[in-house]
């Protein structure tokens, strides 16, 4: 069951998610909304990081090292399980508009799926990736992939992987972006899982800074709660006039300080129909995201706007 911070949580996923909508909508019929809103991504891959620290710290550390490695195919066929078959679906989904709105013969099918194949197998972001029916979806193997170089890591590092390398490889890989680019971006296609790496990493080391340290009192976990929820707020609302450029590394920064917050800090007590519908939002965060571009497709050629 979800505690209450992270019932909190969830409704940021949620939030952050309508807000990666509303990015590629906008761009979609090419109005002005949530330019930053592919800053969401970023607080996923933090929320995501987190929780393969927790993954790790109870399935992994302590443990034989015959069990560590079972431990490990567990956590890959619990990702698998859990990130692959709605995928598949909406790939599925997408050939199946593209073909239509393209009058595509059974042969052009089968020569749109074979130039899309990597993407089928999660490996878009290889030098065998070619054609991508879903483009947003890069985020999929972004977390697949961070997730079991990550948790590899952990097994053979330990806390030091926590503390010191987990956030070593996110600072270098984020400089590396400051540096060439100077901002959050996908312009090569293993920039995905780059990204991916950087957020995983920072949100591990949020993960193990919270185990190290000790929850707050009661009285200062009430004032530090709502910093973090107006801090989040305030980046939902940058989003609907920012852009690319180096801000995207402080709004990155402000995500691992909420994150910290939120999970040392004492959340209000809500009622169980409020808690209900968190945990929904929640849960159709993933599919939501997922199916965000067939869907604008669709809805473009419905009313004609492509």
């Amino acid at each position: 069951m979800l505690t209450k911070r992270n019932d909190i949580l969830e409704l940021w996923r949620f939030i952050f998610c309508i807000m990666v909508l509303g990015l590629h909508f906008s761009d979609a019929i090419k109005i002005e909304l949530f330019n930053a809103g592919y800053l969401g991504v970023e607080f996923f891959f933090l929320v995501s990081g987190y929780f393969i620290g927790s993954f790790y710290s109870k399935q992994i550390a302590n443990k034989t090292i015959p069990n560590r490695i079972k431990a490990i195919g567990t956590y890959i066929c619990s990702r698998l399980k859990r990130l692959y078959p709605l995928y598949l679906v909406a790939l599925f989904f997408m050939l199946f508009m593209r073909s239509i709105i393209n009058n595509y013969r059974f042969g052009d099918i089968l020569t749109l799926a074979k130039s899309c194949f990597a993407e089928f197998i999660l490996l878009q972001w290889t030098p065998i990736g070619n054609t991508v029916l879903i483009s947003t979806d890069w985020y999929v193997p972004a977390i697949f992939w961070g997730g079991i170089f990550f948790i590899i890591l952990l097994t053979i590092t330990g806390k030091i992987g926590g503390f010191i390398l987990a956030p070593t490889i996110s600072f270098l890989i984020y400089r590396y972006y400051f540096i060439l680019i100077g901002k959050i971006d996908v312009i090569a296609s293993y920039y995905g899982v780059l990204r991916g790496i950087a957020g995983l990493g920072l949100g591990i080391f949020i993960y193990f800074l919270c185990q190290a340290i000790k929850d707050f009192p009661s009285h200062m976990s009430k004032l530090l709660f709502p910093v973090p929820n107006i801090i989040l707020l305030c980046i939902c609302i940058y989003s609907q006039f920012g852009h690319r450029s180096k801000w995207d590394f402080f709004i990155i920064s402000l995500y691992a300080v909420c994150l910290f917050i939120l999970m040392k800090a004492e959340a209000p007590v809500l009622n169980e129909k409020i808690k209900s519908v968190f945990g929904l939002l929640g849960k159709i965060t993933y599919p939501v995201y997922l199916f965000q571009m067939p869907v604008i497709e669709l809805f473009l050629t419905l009313f004609h706007l492509v």
